[in-house]
């Protein structure tokens, strides 16, 4: 029989051990670098796991491709290759799949433009309408609830998302699923996503959900004056803009990137040090939430089409 293109030899991985101290926030950027690592040595925990075929080079390449890493955050993820606890293989296969992820969201990011691009407006200004209704709201506490093996089905049905990458993705949902208890400042680009964000939350029973109506059902969520449900239907006609640009791309280097926070995953201080550079999971938790954000509108597009249709 033929040789397999590539094999595991067990006995001679290396010990793991842990990175993450003990005093250290938990879900941050080292516990998923350790939880992908876990699951890849120990032949596939995650359901989502099971390495298929790998990229022999061109990793640093590949960083560059990724158009929503700011220029300072694509330096340090080529620094950090280095000093990386991934195998090489693994670390090239993550990077291919993470430009091929963004070129699919790019393909059909048609799927959410039409309510939005009508040429007269008159389909956007009832979609709108109908999203402020009472008999429209009240009915989000039960239409956005969305577990985290649905998500994970998407991806891999919808976008073919499986092997080390998908380790990564099951890792990084977990963590925004607990994003809060990572102590990191939000990693939105812009008004908008950032405002996402925050509505966006995580109950054990009912998955990920948007916050925007009280346990009353009827009552809308405030903002400091501002109802959280205008920010998801900016967020909405954000997904359906024109033109393929996923996410937005934040300041790097220069006078703007003294206003970043210290510490910021996303623009880690010492770029230009190598041996202070490390990886960042910041982009993979923005796509991850572009994703849900996305199947939140898809859902809320069909129930009004469905209205549309057969008008009480």
């Amino acid at each position: 029989l033929d040789a397999p293109l590539f094999t595991v030899k067990r006995q001679q991985l290396p010990t793991i051990t842990t990175t993450t101290p003990t005093t250290m926030p938990r879900f941050r950027d080292e516990w998923v670098i350790d939880r992908v690592l876990m699951d890849f040595f120990s032949g596939g925990s995650c359901s989502c796991c099971g390495l298929q075929h790998f990229l022999p080079n061109g990793t640093a390449d590949l960083i560059g491709a990724i158009s929503d890493l700011e220029t300072d955050q694509q330096k340090a993820e080529v620094a950090a290759l280095q000093f990386h606890p991934w195998p090489s293989e693994v670390r090239d296969q993550v990077w291919a799949d993470r430009v091929r992820l963004r070129q699919k969201l790019k393909m059909d990011k048609k799927e959410y433009q039409a309510i939005w691009q009508d040429d007269d407006q008159e389909q956007k200004q009832a979609f709108i309408e109908w999203c402020w209704k009472p008999e429209t709201y009240q009915n989000y506490r039960r239409w956005f609830q969305l577990s985290r093996a649905e998500i994970m089905e998407n991806l891999q049905q919808k976008y073919n998302i499986h092997s080390a990458f998908g380790v990564v993705l099951c890792a990084v949902l977990e963590q925004v699923a607990a994003f809060k208890l990572t102590e990191y400042p939000p990693d939105g680009r812009g008004e908008v996503e950032m405002a996402f964000e925050r509505i966006l939350t995580f109950d054990k029973r009912g998955g990920f959900t948007l916050s925007l109506v009280k346990e009353d059902g009827v009552t809308l969520i405030d903002n400091e004056g501002d109802k959280n449900l205008s920010a998801w239907i900016e967020q909405m006609e954000n997904i359906g803009s024109p033109g393929k640009k996923l996410l937005q791309r934040g300041p790097s280097s220069g006078a703007a990137a003294k206003e970043e926070d210290e510490g910021d995953p996303d623009g880690p201080d010492g770029v230009n040090d190598s041996a202070n550079a490390k990886s960042s999971f910041a982009s993979d938790r923005r796509i991850i939430r572009l994703i849900i954000a996305r199947m939140f509108a898809k859902l809320l597009q069909e129930k009004f089409k469905e209205q549309e249709e057969n008008p009480r």
